[in-house]
């Protein structure tokens, strides 16, 4: 197990082969619905949705093309559980099977 205890700031701090620093919580505590759209933004002419889920809508999202989802990672390189910044193509896919 990687880590190196309690940093003070409510997370884990994880060290080693990892591409973030740690986790964080959602950054709502309850969502209304399967998911809930927190910004969206336009990059390289396509749009993105930063969105919040339930975990069983995040099972369903790791399943999809790794090319249109990344889980959301804060400027501190924290990973926000349960969120992910999707692209529209999967965002209108999400709309279809979980609205």
């Amino acid at each position: 197990m990687f880590g190196h205890g309690y940093t003070g700031r409510g997370v884990i701090q994880i060290t080693g082969r990892r591409p973030y620093d740690g986790v964080m919580p959602p950054h709502k505590a309850v969502i209304l619905g399967n998911f809930e759209v927190m910004e969206s933004a336009v990059v390289d002419g396509d749009t993105w949705y930063k969105i919040q889920v339930i975990p069983r809508v995040t099972e369903w999202i790791k399943t999809q093309d790794k090319n249109r989802w990344y889980e959301h990672i804060t400027a501190h390189n924290y990973r926000v559980l349960n969120t992910f910044d999707i692209h529209e193509t999967l965002y209108t896919l999400l709309i279809l099977r979980w609205s």
